[in-house]
Order: structure tokens, then C-alpha cells, then sequence
């Protein structure tokens, strides 16, 4: 299975702008955005509790955009003065790590066991990242780089897919990776 993410400038800047190309293997962990419960219009996506079971899922929508559904195994909170942020693992055909929150002191009322679903867009982790208390690191392989040229002049707004990323920050311009996941 084939999946889209979002590679974070801060992520390939923690690699010191290196190695990512087609076919390179990385431990990785896969992350939504913060998402607010039932947040409907929220265009960062957004999740909700189910009343009943449903079925693990995790199906794209455009880019590094995916629905999804699954059951929570584990909840992390954090806590900072007005902001909580609950990081839970659930189980979805691939595991990703929702981060959660109300946007102020409380965390969402959600628990393990808890059966979550919404829409996110995601985004790429590296295993060994303090940015993730909470994650099953996966070891996945680049399919396709794709660059979403967002710099002003000839190509603007114009996506290309390339082999490698040159060994410097990609500024305003937005980087997809198309990684399989190697089970």
C-alpha cells in the first residue's frame, strides 16, 4: 500500500537536508495535523468519536489528505498552561498518531479503546523525533518525490515529480512523499 504524506520542513531539516531520494528506506511515524473535535469546517481536518465499532480505514482523498477511521491504542496527554494536546495511536490499516485537542485546558474525552474517524492531512515523522511522544515507527520506502513550486517566477504553483531533494531547505515550496510501506 502506497501512501501520500506531507515532508515538513522541519523534518528535512532534522535529516541536515540529506538522503531523501527515490528509493531510500526510513523508520518513520505518521502524524495528523492538530485537529479539533467535531470541527467539521476546520480546514485542517478534523476527528470525532464514534458510538459503535467501525472499520479500520485509512483512504486518500487528494495528496497527503486522508479519511480515516480506527480504534484508539494508546493516548498520551500533554499539558501547557491553556493548551492540552492529547497524541493517540490508533489503529488504522497503517498507524498514525492523531494529535488532538479542544484548544484550551482540557483534553478531548476521548479514551483507549475508543473508536475515532475524520479527515486529516498527514504528515511525515522521523522515528527517533522528539516531536512524537507517541508512534509506531514504520520502515517505508520512497516511491516519488513530488514538489509543489510555490516560489514566485516560472513554475509557480506547478507540481513536479523529482528524484531526489537537493541538499538545502525548500523554502515556501511544499514537498509530498509517495512511500510503501515494507511490512
Amino acid at each position: 500500500m502506497s501512501l501520500t504524506l506531507n515532508l515538513p520542513s522541519h523534518a528535512f531539516a532534522a535529516r541536515n537536508y540529506l538522503g531523501v531520494e527515490v528509493g531510500a528506506a526510513f523508520n518513520i511515524m505518521i502524524a495528523t495535523d492538530m485537529l479539533g473535535q467535531a470541527a467539521y469546517d476546520d480546514p485542517a481536518g478534523w476527528f470525532d468519536v464514534a458510538r459503535a465499532a467501525l472499520q479500520p480505514a485509512l483512504a486518500p482523498i487528494a495528496r497527503a489528505r486522508h479519511a480515516f477511521a480506527g480504534r484508539v491504542r494508546s493516548r498520551f496527554v500533554w499539558e501547557e498552561d491553556d493548551l492540552t494536546i492529547a497524541y493517540l495511536l490508533l489503529d488504522t490499516p497503517t498507524p498514525i498518531t492523531l494529535l488532538a485537542t479542544t484548544f484550551d485546558a482540557y483534553p478531548p474525552e476521548v479514551e483507549e479503546g475508543d473508536w475515532v474517524y475524520g479527515v486529516a492531512n498527514l504528515h511525515l515523522v522521523w522515528e527517533d523525533s522528539l516531536d512524537l511522544p507517541l508512534g509506531q515507527p514504520l520502515q517505508a520506502v520512497v516511491e516519488d518525490i513530488q514538489r509543489l513550486y510555490l516560489h514566485p517566477g516560472p513554475g509557480f504553483g506547478l507540481t513536479q515529480s523529482i528524484l531526489s531533494l537537493p541538499p538545502e531547505p525548500f523554502g515556501q515550496d511544499q514537498v509530498f512523499l509517495v512511500l510503501r510501506n515494507r511490512k
